[in-house]
């Protein structure tokens, strides 16, 4: 289980984290299983209760920092939530580390991405004391919560210590790893455009790592080989930067590769001095250019101009009923003025109602525009590239999955794999079984009770909670189609002895790369064909006698 809070944007608005983690945009289609929850607060409808924190709040005019906290926990890829109880009494356990019990939040589980998983929105002003609460200390009891609760519920765990601590334990993480802040990866997996770090290590890398590893090069090689990408190296603060030359584009040189530090680099080159070099860059960053970018933009284009004169058709038309109504009244008023016939307390009474219906009509006519408005705005609201990738990848367009596939997803020593021995990549799609495409391009399967397939091009992750054979026969089915008879078989002995059974059970033509399972399977067929043999033999006797 992985927990995380998240940094707060200006003044930390909770109407608008609530709208966010309630999906109203997309009226609410990332919910998972309708958990959407309201805790410690007075009203029973969620809107009420929003703007009764909001008002909550307003109330303490001394606190500087953000008066609302985003959490998030979530599990890990492919594994099946707890129940809606327990996971109730998870969010209880944390509010209560942190000294949140009491404070008022809302909750929601969503389901969009590989990894289920629910936001908190927590009021940090106490709804009866009005102070807030300052999280002293609150990512270490975070994670001894987490800890906690991965061993009393039996949720798969994750290492919540930190690196330094580990490092005095003697436990090293492997160094020559480049590392990606968790900022640009949520970055690039919200939006589907690589950031200047990713297109970095994806480039250039390997030619930064031929100048460090060469014990005869200088700085000036170094500064050369960037120059080639359109890079440089800048001094910033008490560090060193990787920037794009002609943007203010920029990147911690060691988030590149821990040899590009300042310390080691000065140690190594000297003094560190900026390049002067000024060649002719072989690439640059930049926007990604193909097909479904352009039209990604013509599309963003042409929503924009017909959003823009849609509403100034809007207003024009609204504006002109307006006066319209107006005018009507006025000459109503006019004429009740006007009549000798009334004393001037009946005009009076008269010209109230009057007043009275020109506001109901004028507020009539201003829902009904704002209806207008609002359906403007729902049809053309903008989305991001990711986003149009997944809906033309909904309908079955491989090259709109494969672009979505750019960034690499690695094969873990825990997951479960059916794919091709030489990794070949299959980006068709099961339309019949697509329970969702996520922002990776992963395709997620429903092939039996708390059992799916997720496809990822290069290979199937399984996660099967049914004990049938069902699930996994039909897993099996999926790989043969995409990637042939011939599959490589990645998991515990367990996995790999249910995959002999299904395929000796079934009778599938399938062959597997491992020569030790392939061996088995020979054996297994051989034993079924003597068993076949004589049972012939036993039933032909029986005739005879």
């Amino acid at each position: 289980m992985i927990i995380k809070q998240v940094p707060s944007k200006g003044s930390g608005s909770f109407s608008g984290l609530a709208d966010y983690i309630r999906d109203v945009s997309h009226e609410g289609a990332k919910i998972a299983d309708d958990y959407v929850n309201m805790t410690n607060c007075p009203f029973e409808d969620i809107e009420s209760n929003i703007k009764h924190i909001e008002n909550t709040q307003a109330l303490n005019q001394r606190a500087k920092s953000p008066k609302t906290l985003h959490l998030i926990f979530s599990f890990h890829e492919g594994e099946t939530p707890p129940s809606k109880e327990i996971l109730q009494k998870m969010e209880h356990e944390y509010m209560k580390a942190l000294g949140l019990e009491e404070h008022q939040r809302l909750s929601v589980a969503h389901n969009n991405t590989d990894k289920f998983h629910v936001h908190i929105a927590v009021n940090l002003i106490h709804p009866e004391t009005l102070k807030i609460n300052t999280l002293r200390q609150s990512k270490r009891k975070l994670n001894e919560k987490a800890i906690e609760l991965e061993e009393k519920y039996s949720v798969k765990a994750t290492n919540h210590i930190p690196n330094h601590i580990l490092e005095k334990q003697g436990i090293k993480k492997d160094a020559a790893k480049p590392h990606t802040p968790q900022q640009i990866k949520t970055q690039e997996i919200h939006s589907g455009v690589d950031s200047l770090l990713t297109w970095i290590k994806e480039e250039a890398l390997d030619d930064i790592k031929e100048v460090l590893k060469d014990p005869k090069s200088s700085l000036e090689d170094l500064h050369q080989v960037l120059a080639n990408y359109n890079l440089e190296l800048k001094p910033r603060g008490n560090g060193i930067v990787m920037k794009d030359k002609t943007r203010k584009l920029f990147v911690k040189a060691s988030d590149v590769h821990r040899d590009l530090s300042k310390g080691k680099l000065e140690k190594r080159f000297g003094e560190f001095k900026t390049s002067k070099i000024t060649t002719t860059p072989k690439k640059k960053f930049g926007r990604p250019v193909n097909e479904y970018w352009k039209r990604y933009q013509e599309l963003s284009t042409q929503k924009r101009s017909t959003k823009k004169e849609e509403l100034r058709l809007e207003k024009l038309a609204r504006e002109t009923l307006r006066e319209r109504i107006k005018e009507k009244y006025i000459a109503r008023i006019n004429k009740i003025k006007a009549d000798p016939l009334i004393n001037k307390r009946h005009k009076a009474e008269a010209q109230k109602k009057v007043y009275a219906q020109r506001k109901a009509e004028l507020a009539a006519l201003s829902k009904t525009f704002s209806q207008k408005r609002n359906e403007i705005y729902s049809r053309t609201k903008q989305t991001s590239y990711k986003e149009y990738l997944m809906e033309l990848a909904l309908s079955g367009d491989e090259g709109a999955l494969k672009e979505l596939r750019k960034q690499k997803q690695e094969i873990k020593p825990d997951d479960k794999v059916l794919m091709h021995p030489k990794k070949k990549v299959s980006h068709s799609i099961f339309k019949s079984f697509i329970s969702k495409i996520t922002k990776q391009g992963n395709a997620v399967y429903e092939v039996g009770k708390n059992s799916t397939v997720t496809d990822k091009g290069d290979h199937l992750k399984l996660s099967l909670e049914s004990k049938s054979d069902e699930a996994m026969l039909q897993a099996l089915k999926m790989a043969v189609a995409k990637y042939g008879s011939t599959l490589d078989i990645q998991g515990n002995i367990e996995f790999k002895k249910r995959v002999l059974m299904v395929t000796q059970k079934y009778n599938l033509k399938v062959n597997f790369a491992d020569p030790q399972m392939q061996r088995i399977k020979s054996e297994m067929q051989k034993q079924a064909h003597s068993q076949n043999t004589t049972k012939t033999k036993n039933s032909k006797k029986g005739m005879s006698r």
